[in-house]
């Protein structure tokens, strides 16, 4: 048995970009994340992932670092979760799933979101 922890369109701001113009100002990004933990016993936050630090955590990631693509940035936050929560007593992460979208890109007059989803399953 297994829960999903869910978190949705966390509003962050950085940049990331191949442009000039992507580096050089905070844009917009959102990011879902999904992490699929072992079943537990109790009922307090710390037998589980407390979901502030991690919407916490990826605005942190989104803000101070930069990449040329959305691709790196999702794979990142992927990876620093799972080093951060999957050690903690108790909590056995078995996968996550980051999708990071980017609204305004050069081709937001023809499309309405871009996005990139990257998952990492963990034994």
């Amino acid at each position: 048995m297994s829960f999903d922890i869910n978190i949705h369109k966390i509003e962050c701001f950085g940049k990331h970009g191949i442009y000039e113009i992507e580096k050089s100002s905070d844009q917009k990004l959102q990011v879902d994340v999904k992490i699929t933990i072992d079943n537990f016993q109790g009922d307090e936050i710390y037998d589980t992932i407390n979901y502030e630090n991690v919407v916490d955590d990826v605005i942190e990631i989104v803000k101070t670092e930069s990449y040329n693509l959305i691709e790196t940035l999702s794979k990142k936050i992927t990876q620093d979760i799972y080093k951060k929560y999957n050690s903690e007593s108790n909590i056995k992460i078995f996968e996550i799933i980051v999708t990071v979208y980017k609204p305004d890109t050069i081709l937001k007059d023809k499309t309405n979101n871009l996005s990139v989803t990257y998952s990492e399953k963990f034994k």
